[in-house]
């Protein structure tokens, strides 16, 4: 009786489980969230004018090819995450005017573009190559290692432009070269420096034209080492403020490109030579009346189809200017006195930023920015979110920052679920003023929130409960005559069970050794 009890309870469970199966397998809606959106941040490239020393003038230089690698092989410097990302675009201009044939003002902390004139027309660098020849050094070359001085270096030079006066078969260090080639802007060092670098000038050309290309300076095109004036050496002053930007962030390249004086110490043909800035912008020894105190770096340059040219830096509180202007003039004073525009021009550019931007963090990692719903938490019903980064932008000073406002956008509409972990990403917020967006970062969890085990396995049952009733009555034309029919297959198998228990009962008794003793009494 049992076995078939059980036999029958098996098979109605089996039965069951193949038609309701299918239910398990219906997708469950979640409850929707609405979120707020947000835009999303834009932003554009910018450069920046190169600069090169005064006193250079033109003169003729070879031509060197571009296409073709360097002889022994050197590859530019790859671009990589500390290549400057894409400069922002500020949104207007500053209402000034700039007495130079292209110029541009980047703040370079939040590396925008505040102020641009000419931006990609074609100008020539002048000396301001020399940037380009220092970092190739600074990327390939042993700062330690003696170089000689070449007969071929010294050749077809003006001799009217920069020099350090170095001789043929003079050793010095590649340390000393680099600073007459940044401090005194000298020539010839440039040119011993690109022998040194590549085996001969030519071939370094091209590993300058290689590294402009991979540094995206479209408008650029070097013929020599030095920036002495060639019809074919030309660029933009926004490719130099790529140029600029990227050397910028070598300290390297800043400690020669900052120095006002310098002393190269005695070599095999020459006593110590005394080396004097011609950056008069950061350096009041030579000419003290364009000196400014908050500028550093970086080249200057001249030449007369160039003008004259100068890249610098500023420096003051949180705001870090890089200016650059190119083809500026030299202006005759009626006392006498000459005014030089590109110290003059660049200083009144700094001083316009300084005097009408500011910094402003619209972004802060500690500020709470919302607290979502969470599913199945462990003790709490929410989380609190928060901007990921501390993020600054330039605005000018009549801006009213009480304006900003914080907009979020969840990665899902659905609700967070237990658990996460403290800093999980769930969108992104943004800052919004006047309707556009300042800055964007990840939106993300603040602590780690625990899964709540009992009250999710209750939920997860029932559910499962809801599943199995929903499958049923879905299929009650096939469900409910099999369950009939199992129930009257139960009976029957009960009342069949029950009779043989009783039949079985009776012929025990007939068996029993009184009973047949009776039976054969009442026969005699």
């Amino acid at each position: 009786m049992k076995k078939r009890l059980l036999s029958g309870l098996t098979l109605l469970a089996l039965l069951l489980q193949c038609l309701l199966l299918p239910a398990f397998a219906e997708p469950t809606d979640a409850p929707a969230d609405p979120t707020e959106p947000s835009a999303s941040e834009t932003v554009a490239d910018a450069t920046e004018p190169d600069a090169s020393e005064p006193g250079a003038t033109d003169a003729a230089e070879p031509t060197a090819e571009t296409a073709a690698p360097a002889e022994n092989d050197k590859a530019p410097a790859a671009v990589t995450d500390e290549t400057p990302p894409a400069l922002n675009d500020f949104g207007q201009y500053l209402d000034t005017t700039v007495q130079a044939k292209a110029a541009a003002l980047v703040e370079l902390n939040s590396d925008t573009l505040v102020y641009g004139m000419n931006l990609d027309e074609k100008v020539y660098p002048a000396s301001l190559t020399k940037i380009m020849t220092c970092m190739l050094a600074l990327e390939h070359g042993n700062l330690d290692d003696i170089v000689t001085v070449s007969h071929e270096a010294l050749q077809d030079l003006n001799a009217a432009g920069s020099s350090a006066g170095l001789l043929e078969g003079e050793q010095l260090s590649l340390r000393e070269l680099l600073y007459c080639v940044m401090i005194s802007s000298a020539n010839e060092a440039c040119n011993v420096v690109a022998e040194y670098i590549a085996g001969d000038i030519p071939s370094f050309v091209a590993l300058m034209n290689a590294q402009a290309a991979a540094l995206g300076m479209t408008g650029t095109h070097f013929a020599n080492a030095h920036g002495l004036h060639d019809e074919n050496h030309y660029t933009t002053v926004h490719d130099l403020v790529t140029l600029a930007r990227w050397a910028w962030q070598s300290e390297q390249f800043q400690e020669f490109s900052t120095q006002t004086s310098h002393t190269v110490p005695a070599t095999n043909k020459s006593e110590e030579r005394v080396l004097r800035t011609t950056n008069y912008l950061t350096s009041g020894q030579t000419v003290g009346k364009y000196y400014y105190d908050k500028a550093r770096g970086i080249k200057t340059g001249f030449t007369t189809p160039a003008g004259g040219c100068l890249i610098s830096t500023a420096e003051s509180g949180s705001l870090h200017f890089l200016s650059v202007v190119c083809g500026c003039e030299t202006l005759q004073n009626d006392d006498g006195t000459e005014t030089d525009q590109r110290f003059t021009e660049t200083k009144r550019l700094f001083e316009y930023g300084f005097n009408h931007l500011n910094s402003v963090q619209v972004l802060a990692d500690t500020a709470l920015v919302d607290m979502p719903q969470v599913l199945y938490a462990d003790g709490r019903d929410s989380v609190v979110v928060r901007a990921k980064d501390n993020i600054s932008v330039l605005l000018p000073d009549s801006c009213d920052t009480s304006g900003i406002t914080l907009t979020v956008q969840y990665d899902s509409e659905a609700p967070l679920e237990a658990p996460l972990e403290a800093e999980t990403k769930v969108g992104t917020v943004s800052a919004v003023l006047d309707g556009k967006v300042l800055a964007t970062c990840d939106l993300v969890t603040l602590t780690a929130v625990m899964r709540s085990t009992p009250k999710y396995v209750a939920k997860q049952t029932e559910s499962m409960l809801a599943k199995i009733w929903k499958g049923m009555w879905r299929l009650w034309f096939v469900t409910v005559p099999v369950l009939l029919a199992l129930v009257f297959w139960l009976i029957v198998a009960i009342l069949r069970s029950v009779n043989r228990r009783r039949a079985k009962k009776r012929a025990m008794r007939a068996r029993r050794p009184g009973a047949r003793q009776g039976r054969e009494d009442r026969r005699g």
